[in-house]
């Protein structure tokens, strides 16, 4: 079911975010490099990066690191693909025909009109459709994370599927899972995070291999979102045993080095970093003026309705699974994200740029579903919360895809796709309905 929502939903490259990170993946994975130069119009010239005459992705490198084998794989279909790709070229005289690439509409009229030849958009079709398979396929692995999580915590399976369903399908966790963000990548790095943590909190220490998923799973949140570090370092401290911690810095060992070897190649120092040669925005080139907005305001962005963006105009449903949390008293989970949180309020563009949405919060919303699977788990006795829950998660979830594909294609809604993006939403929910109805009635 969520396979099929986000498979309708997918666009392909949407903007120059996920251009940045496939112009990277390619650099490293065809050429062995880390300048995207012949590549630099996937960015559309925006997320970029200038060092010595050369132009690199400003983006961190996680989640292209982890699309390398598509993208490996995709270049060679694609050379398989190049005579087929030249008979048609006749058809790609006029603008009308980018419907066949895959990719936004919106981003390839961009695409085209900041001098990038549609040819080269379309000679990587294979590699492009790749990466969207790859999105999906990381995304439901995030799903599977976040499952197994709230089976280990002894959650049943409606409060489960209830939290899944409204994670994939209601937050924006389910757009982000379409297209290659380093936010998707790096939420389903912290839901593997999350759930080895807890297998090591509570299993026998004699097995090393928890412990070691989840210093790998967190160091490669950080490497596709620098600013996790606040968020990864502190949730280790206090969810895991110190007899583990050796094993866990040990499982980051290799992607930290790889990361840091990166910057090295790529801007002469270990700890140089794409956002300092930004080309387009001053304000990223210093961590000093990248966060130096008003928290309070940033909060309102992210959290609330400042803008249109946050949780609370777009997906009320993660709002209450964080609220669910708090009012539960579960500590443990919810401060070690508090340093991050704090930062990204203060980020210099809380709405996260022309996207105008809440996508920084993306890797805490694993987080969110826990406390969803909690106040389902309350409710189970009362029928009407639970109408109440769904009726929230039904309304985030119209307000969530209507949002992205507005921004995404440019147009207004529907689109095409939209009648069987909802019509899957709506059955999902009525599926859940039922099964919920049923087991309330079970109750004695």
């Amino acid at each position: 079911m969520v396979w099929l929502v986000w498979g309708a939903a997918a666009s392909g490259l949407t903007s120059s975010n996920d251009g940045s990170h496939v112009a990277l993946a390619r650099a490293l994975a065809v050429r062995g490099q880390t300048t995207i130069d012949p590549d630099a119009a996937l960015t559309l010239r925006v997320d970029v990066a200038r060092k010595d005459g050369h132009l690199y992705s400003d983006r961190p490198p996680g989640a292209a690191f982890l699309a390398l084998p598509a993208v490996w794989l995709g270049h060679r279909l694609d050379r398989m693909l190049a005579p087929l790709v030249r008979d048609q070229a006749h058809a790609r005289e006029h603008a009308n025909t980018v419907e066949h690439v895959p990719a936004a509409s919106a981003y390839v009229h961009t695409y085209m009109k900041r001098g990038g030849a549609l040819d080269a958009l379309f000679g990587m079709r294979a590699t492009l459709w790749l990466v969207v398979i790859h999105a999906l396929v990381v995304g439901l692995l995030g799903l599977w994370c976040v499952d197994a999580t709230l089976r280990r915590q002894e959650y049943g399976v409606v409060a489960r599927r209830f939290a899944v369903l409204s994670l994939a399908l209601a937050s924006a966790f389910g757009p982000y899972s379409t297209v290659l963000f380093a936010h998707g990548t790096a939420a389903t790095m912290m839901a593997a995070c999350m759930l080895a943590l807890v297998r090591t909190s509570r299993d026998d220490q004699s097995t090393v291999a928890w412990p070691l998923l989840a210093g790998l799973a967190g160091g490669w949140a950080i490497a596709s979102d620098y600013l996790l570090v606040l968020a990864v370092v502190p949730l280790v401290l206090l969810q895991a045993p110190r007899r583990s911690w050796p094993a866990i810095l040990l499982g980051a060992m290799p992607i930290v080095v790889a990361t840091l070897a990166y910057h090295a190649a790529a801007f002469s120092s270990p700890f140089a970093i794409g956002y300092d040669f930004q080309q387009n925005f001053a304000f990223a080139r210093a961590r000093a003026s990248t966060f130096d907005g008003n928290v309070l305001h940033g909060a309102w962005v992210l959290l609330g309705a400042g803008d249109g963006a946050g949780l609370l105009a777009q997906s009320p449903i993660t709002l209450v699974g964080i609220g669910t949390l708090a009012y539960a008293r579960r500590f443990r989970l919810l401060l070690p994200w508090t340093p991050w949180l704090v930062a990204l309020c203060l980020h210099h563009t809380p709405t996260g740029g022309a996207t105008v949405d809440h996508r920084y919060l993306v890797p805490m919303l694993p987080l969110a579903a826990v406390g969803l699977a909690h106040v389902w788990q309350l409710a189970t006795t009362e029928r009407r919360i639970s109408w109440i829950l769904l009726a929230i998660s039904f309304t985030s979830a119209f307000a969530v895809w209507k949002h992205v594909f507005t921004w995404q294609e440019s147009r207004p809604f529907p689109h095409p796709m939209h009648g069987l993006v909802g019509a899957l939403v709506v059955g999902t929910v009525c599926m859940v309905a039922r099964r919920a109805s049923l087991i309330s009635s079970r109750q004695p």
